[in-house]
């Protein structure tokens, strides 16, 4: 049976794009049971497929066939869906994720990207950041552009600014992104489908959302996770807007083995089990008052490990 990519699909339809023919099939999951060998516990995965997974299926005929089996995944993203019951995956067995998100209209969230750090850097994932709409910079907001960008630069990110406006990087990220597979994650309305165009002309048909003005968020234009074949080499997996992103973990004990900024200090506090909140002789807080650890990304710490001991507390 042939080995196929799953480039998007849409309630329990998934097209299917057959990895030696390059032929496109439509597919339904034999039995409509998939084996997935899911490995958090306790919390069911809401899509036991995503683009960028790798099937096994059968050929009906010359457009259908049926999923038989999942193979292994190298690596996945994902988030929990709200309430913490529930696991979604948003992509999977990509080469860069690449977190866009916008340093104007809508507003850089730098938190929001911590968290999306964390997830990738929990599953192993190399990450790009991209700060887009350079072209819209408010002079008042330039520093805390420039001196998140700086910090992230610093703890081994990639980082590119880009404008589809002015070809900001455009280039730049093409060059990078060539002959890989990478998927764009952000908020709604951070430019993630303009980006896409901008990259390749051939998708001018994607659709561009609007930013409400009430809330300075962006509105949902993509309805589902889609993989392109892009002209210079490489596929690229656009995925929907997401409005909050929880972070998956059970153990909040376990959140500080997954920043970077404590590597350096991590192992060297008072107590081994310390959790650089407020136990004496702690060397992430010596780092955090001598300037070493960067403020806004210990409170995305804190923010981080008080959901995740809410979500603990409402399992119990």
């Amino acid at each position: 049976m042939p080995e196929g990519l799953i480039l998007w699909g849409v309630r329990s339809i998934y097209y299917v794009l057959d990895k030696q023919t390059n032929k496109e099939y439509k597919c339904v999951i034999k039995g409509k049971v998939l084996d997935t060998n899911f490995n958090i516990k306790g919390r069911k995965d809401v899509n036991p497929l995503v683009v960028g997974d790798t099937v096994i299926f059968e050929i009906s005929d010359d457009t259908n066939g049926s999923i038989v089996s999942r193979c292994d995944r190298k690596n996945e993203f994902k988030r929990l869906k709200a309430g913490g019951r529930e696991v979604q995956t948003i992509v999977a067995n990509v080469d860069y994720l690449v977190i866009v998100d916008s340093i104007e209209n809508p507003p850089l969230r730098p938190f929001f990207i911590d968290r999306c750090l964390f997830a990738a850097d929990y599953m192993g994932i190399e990450v790009i950041i991209v700060f887009n709409k350079t072209d819209l910079l408010n002079p008042q907001n330039e520093e805390i552009y420039l001196y998140s960008k700086e910090v992230y630069k610093k703890l081994g990110y990639k980082t590119i600014s880009i404008s589809t406006i002015t070809g900001e990087g455009v280039e730049e990220l093409k060059t990078i992104l060539k002959d890989k597979i990478s998927s764009f994650n952000g908020r709604s309305g951070v430019g993630k489908s303009s980006l896409i165009k901008s990259l390749d002309p051939a998708y001018n048909d994607i659709r561009i959302g609007e930013i409400s003005k009430k809330y300075d968020r962006g509105t949902h234009t993509t309805t589902h996770s889609k993989i392109y074949s892009m002209s210079f080499g490489g596929m690229l997996a656009d995925t929907p807007g997401i409005r909050e992103f929880s972070i998956f973990i059970d153990k909040p004990e376990d959140l500080q083995f997954y920043f970077r900024d404590f590597d350096k200090y991590r192992g060297k506090c008072r107590f081994p089990n310390c959790q650089h909140i407020d136990e004496p002789d702690c060397k992430v807080l010596d780092a955090l008052e001598k300037k070493k650890i960067d403020c806004f990304r210990y409170e995305s710490y804190l923010r981080m490990r008080e959901t995740v001991v809410k979500l603990k507390d409402s399992r119990i």
